[in-house]
């Protein structure tokens, strides 16, 4: 943003990894900034000297003070804007951080772009506070130190406002004043007695200053001179009007007002409003309408006014509001309603201010507002979404590890012996579930992928070898020899190629053909009607197309198919999230998806991937070279710490990895982990490898534990294992300064096969 120069930023962070990331992240983006403190107590305490404008804010910190009671306090000593930046998401922590009124709520984990959006708008929110109190204060100095009178009133007639002088002249304490009605404070009369409307604007402007009589408090009579103009809000809406006034001579001339004067001035005021306003007397008959009111219900001014508001407004409105607009009558009260005018397909918000005996009613039209409101709660859905999806993929996938840990555990002894086919259905079944919840934890989140180097023929061979393909359809495949690999999620690529796989066979439900592509696509074909110098030019990516001869998309349904639950089977009981959930993945990995299709003539899908999508982060630390032959331990038995809170889970490491000839000692949670560690460094003989759970409840979790045995070892390996496939440290681990990730569930051969080459790679460098 063009202002992020001006934003200090504070980060109150216990996580030390997290906190520096978020800093270097924001440093990249051109703000300030300016301290990370790990306890709401240290922040406090070093509040004046860094003098933040925001504060990035975990809810959980290090010392006795949680994160909202640290935002109250930073509250009450300054204007400072609160973005939560936290893992919590529980009803009651939510409420209560609301009470503070934050900028932003950004929940864990998130990625860089959340991060940086997040701190955009509240950067920006803040600027602009910061400036309309800079110009209401300035106003209100401008205005108090005026020696004319300035009173300012609401749309309702009620004073807001009242400065010195219009306090001295009219007898009344402004504090007394304010919530008054205008017509009690500021009584107004002309030469002859009567009562002087209050002068509109326009009129001001035509006939220059008035001169009328003001009835002081104490009942004295002052001749003065005022003008009056129309208050505005930034988008033109009227809000109310002000009142400017001064002493006149008694020998000043007055200013005749014209018999027939409006004896509704405030609608005067408003005349020239783009909004429709209209005014009722107290049997619901339309006195007034304005142009805007006139277009708005496709009448003759002369026909509209007399009419009941009842004969106006659709049939259904008196059933849904006329006891609400009764009562504002009744009670001299402000209402406001929203209604739906059927006949032109637009929501009204229809605002009622007291005026006379009936109402005057200013209409807008929210159609744009209640649409986005409507998109805000399908975002708000997909993140609740989020939020369950998280925590139960965390368990689930907890429980899917010992599942099929044990199911692969059971082959193993058995392979010699008997084949059990029961087996390994089971195992198919498990790993099925691993692929619903991933697919559901991908659509909620947009997960970041855990990317290694593959090539797409074989993974598209790998999928065709366990898919159970339908009958009366001819599959074909299609792929280009010689494509290079490519570094991508291999699950989360599958799960878009059965999700495309699964929407051609639903399209052709009497048989038909699907064919699926691999090819690196020509320039001429992604850059038409373009000149290349290069005559071997070819685009720096690859493609996967899924064709079908099915039924189509109609032209009015195709601008909706990324949508989420848009779906054109209800029937077959569709989901309407295939679609969304593959633009998530195909987003993730930096690459596209293109739809295009014919009614009755089938669907084509294109998932277009650039060839350099984060390559190097995806083998950062040289370890995603799989050996052929798995490395042979050396003659000291490699020593593996672990550390997992779930008991069932870090049994299976355990006899999984001391089956295989490793020295494990087991942890299940970071403080014992980081203890541990640190006695075997003392003794000389530090542990070859580290395997962390990410997540530990109520306790060290593994970023926090990483960030201690870094502290104590710089060289130490480390593994970090997680159900939350989603988190940035599974994405990343490098900078996070883990050697490689386990995502759960895994099998047992997966974790020995990653422990190996790991330990072999430190026998590398070490030797180096």
């Amino acid at each position: 943003m063009t202002n992020s120069d001006r934003i200090r930023i504070l980060i109150v962070e216990n996580e030390g990894l997290v906190g520096c990331d978020m800093a270097t992240s924001l440093g990249k983006l051109g703000y300030i900034v300016v301290g990370i403190c790990a306890s709401g107590e240290e922040a406090l305490e070093r509040f004046e000297e860094l003098r933040p404008d925001l504060v990035l804010l975990d809810v959980h910190l290090a010392g006795q003070l949680d994160g909202i009671d640290t935002a109250r306090e930073f509250q009450r000593r300054s204007r400072v804007a609160i973005v939560y930046v936290t893992a919590c998401a529980d009803l009651d922590t939510v409420a209560r951080a609301r009470q503070t009124h934050p900028h932003g709520y950004l929940l864990k984990p998130f990625n860089h772009d959340e991060l940086r959006l997040a701190v955009e708008i509240a950067a920006q929110r803040h600027l602009e506070e910061n400036e309309r109190q800079r110009r209401e204060h300035s106003y209100f100095e401008a205005f108090q130190s005026l020696a004319d009178g300035v009173i300012a009133a609401d749309l309702s007639g009620g004073v807001v406002f009242m400065n010195p002088s219009a306090a001295r002249a009219t007898g009344w304490n402004a504090q007394e004043a304010v919530g008054r009605s205008l017509n009690e404070v500021f009584r107004v009369y002309q030469s002859t007695g009567e009562p002087a409307d209050i002068l509109p604007a326009e009129a001001a402007a035509q006939s220059g200053e008035r001169t009328v009589y003001l009835t002081t408090r104490s009942g004295e009579r002052l001749p003065i001179q005022d003008r009056t103009a129309p208050l505005r809000d930034a988008q033109g809406q009227l809000t109310g009007l002000i009142i400017l006034f001064r002493s006149a001579t008694a020998q000043a001339p007055a200013v005749t007002i014209e018999a027939n004067r409006s004896t509704a001035p405030l609608v005067d005021v408003v005349e020239s409003i783009s909004d429709p306003l209209f005014a009722l007397d107290a049997r619901w008959r339309v006195t007034y309408a304005n142009a805007s009111a006139v277009r708005l219900f496709d009448r003759q001014l002369s026909d509209m006014l007399g009419l009941s508001l009842w004969d106006i407004m659709p049939s259904a409105t008196r059933e849904l509001h006329h006891e609400a607009l009764a009562h504002a009558m009744l009670h001299r009260e402000t209402v406001n309603r929203e209604l739906y005018l059927d006949e032109k397909q637009i929501w009204l918000e229809m605002r009622g201010y007291p005026f006379g005996e009936g109402l005057l009613l200013l209409v807008q039209d929210v159609t744009a507002r209640r649409e986005e409101a409507e998109r805000r709660n399908r975002i708000d859905r997909l993140e609740s979404l989020g939020l369950l999806a998280r925590g139960f993929a965390h368990d689930f996938n907890n429980l899917l590890t010992v599942l099929l840990g044990n199911i692969s555990l059971a082959e193993m002894r058995l392979r010699n012996a008997i084949t059990l086919p029961e087996l390994h259905t089971a195992k198919q079944a498990t790993l099925q579930a691993q692929n619903l919840v991933q697919q559901l934890l991908t659509f909620a989140r947009g997960g970041a992928p855990i990317k290694t180097h593959l090539r797409l023929g074989d993974l598209i061979d790998t999928f065709f070898t366990h898919h159970t393909r339908a009958t009366r359809i001819e599959y074909r495949i299609e792929v280009q020899p010689n494509l290079p690999q490519i570094a991508i999620d291999g699950a989360q690529v599958r799960r878009l190629l059965s999700n495309l796989i699964r929407n051609a066979e639903q399209a052709q439900p009497n048989g038909g053909e699907i064919i699926v592509r691999c090819f690196a696509p020509d320039h001429a074909e992604m850059f038409p009607g373009e000149m290349v110098t290069d005559t071997n030019f070819q685009p720096s990516g690859l493609a996967i197309e899924v064709e079908d001869k099915g039924e189509g998309i109609q032209p009015d349904h195709l601008t909706h198919i990324f949508e989420p639950y848009f779906s054109t089977r209800k029937a077959d009981n569709a989901t309407g999230l295939g679609l969304t959930v593959c633009e998530s993945i195909a987003k993730a990995h930096g690459g596209s998806l293109t739809v295009r299709s014919e009614p009755g003539r089938g669907t084509t899908v294109r998932f277009y991937l650039p060839l350099d999508s984060d390559a190097e982060e995806a083998d950062a630390f040289g370890i995603s070279k799989v050996f052929d032959t798995p490395p042979e331990l050396t003659a000291a038995t490699p020593r593996i710490l672990v550390l997992e809170d779930d008991p069932l889970v870090r049994s299976l490491i355990v006899r999984n990895l001391t089956s295989n000839g490793f020295d494990v000692t087991e942890s299940a949670e970071g403080s014992d982990t980081v203890r541990l560690y640190q006695e075997s460094v003392n003794q000389g003989r530090a542990f070859d490898l580290v395997i962390l759970d990410l997540s530990i409840p109520n306790g060290m979790g593994g970023i926090r534990a990483m960030e201690k045995l870094r502290a104590i070892d710089p060289e130490v390996f480390a593994i970090v294992s997680s159900g939350y496939s989603d988190d940035p440290v599974m994405a990343n681990p490098a900078s996070y300064g883990f050697a490689a990730v386990l995502p759960k569930p895994y099998e047992p051969a997966d974790m020995l096969r990653l422990v190996r080459n790991i330990l072999a790679t430190r026998g590398i460098r070490r030797a180096s």
